[in-house]
């Protein structure tokens, strides 16, 4: 399985097993001898809260997966998504028992997370081409949160037959932010923070565009990268939360792109190399994933012949910057709107 952005996780031994009726039967079985609490030696997820019914629980929340039947405020948090349940869990106070690493970062983790965990630590549930259930079963969760699954289609059978498994709702790339936190907030029993964090972060994106407007407003721009074959634009369309996070401080996505179809990963578009002038715009921004792939477009002709790079209206950003704005929570847009607007004020200046 590969994420948006060409993250590839998982580990070949048991997706062929685990699909099959006996697999299923066999994860059931195997969570009911770890008993309720799990594994020996394992921390209790940093929750508040009695373990019991009450404050709301028990819940039923649907999902486009199937609906995850939550009996008690969970206290034994495991989260499988790419990044996103992980930073609403934490954002919303609860650190998880162990989560699926974010392979982009060195460190397995978001720099937004990490600054929100404070030293805490969470166990990475290392794997290479399928989720290692055999290990969430040890965990003994009573709460899996996957709504920003890419491979949840396949694994959400597997995943419910150990614990509650909360999935997207509509569409693992189609769930605003707010919804996304907000229906982890309710699977955690922390439906007012998650609603005071909506509010929090949507003021910080409003003073942002307040402070900013002057300078940002009406100006175009593109979001572009290059795709997996290295050789080819991939153009943000209107669809990607990439353009409708900088959409929201005011700037708007060049005409030139916005009619483009849709092709690769949803919300893009590929361009041909030869059509590199579509990139144009007031400010326009590119992600790369290393060094090489930096050094290879700026050193392109016509990469180096649109007036935006003639003027410096140019914003390069590592993929870890990028994945802020890509992958919007709680956490990752006060880290975007920190690193990424001033680069977009510089650039729109020389527009």
């Amino acid at each position: 399985m590969v994420h948006n952005n060409g993250t590839g996780v998982a580990r070949p031994l048991s997706r062929r097993f685990f699909l099959t009726a006996t697999g299923v039967g066999a994860l059931t079985a195997g969570l009911a001898a770890c008993g309720s609490g799990g594994s020996a030696g394992s921390a209790p997820t940093t929750s508040a809260g009695p373990a019991a019914g009450g404050g709301g629980f028990p819940v039923t929340i649907d999902g486009a997966e199937g609906k995850a039947v939550i009996p008690a405020r969970p206290q034994r948090v495991v989260t499988v998504g790419f990044m996103r349940d992980l930073d609403e869990a934490v954002s919303l106070g609860v650190n998880p028992l162990a989560t699926t690493p974010a392979s982009n970062f060195d460190s397995g983790l978001p720099p937004w997370v990490e600054a929100k965990l404070g030293g805490a630590k969470v166990e990475q549930l290392s794997y290479e081409d399928s989720l290692p259930f055999e290990k969430i079963i040890a965990l003994g969760p009573d709460l899996i949160l996957a709504t920003d699954s890419y491979s949840l289609a396949d694994d959400y059978a597997n995943l419910s037959a150990i614990a509650p498994t909360l999935s997207y709702a509509q569409d693992v790339a189609e769930d605003t932010w707010q919804t996304r936190v907000g229906r982890i907030g309710t699977a955690l029993g922390r439906e007012d923070e998650a609603d005071k964090l909506v509010a929090e972060v949507t003021s910080k994106i409003d003073a942002a565009k307040k402070q900013h407007g002057a300078a940002l407003a009406g100006k175009t721009f593109t979001f572009n990268l290059l795709n997996a074959e290295g050789a080819l634009a991939t153009i943000i369309l209107p669809a990607d939360a990439s353009a409708a996070f900088i959409s929201q401080l005011g700037m708007k996505l060049s005409d030139k792109v916005t009619g483009l179809p849709q092709s690769g990963p949803a919300g893009r578009a590929v361009v041909a190399q030869e059509n590199t002038a579509l990139l144009d715009a007031d400010v326009v921004l590119f992600s790369f994933r290393n060094p090489e792939e930096r050094a290879k477009v700026e050193a392109d002709r016509l990469f180096q012949a649109l007036p935006a790079v003639k003027r410096g209206a140019y914003v390069p950003l590592e993929v870890e910057t990028a994945l802020s704005l890509a992958f919007p929570s709680t956490l990752s847009i006060p880290y975007a709107l920190d690193k990424i607007v001033p680069l977009l004020v510089q650039a729109a200046g020389k527009a």
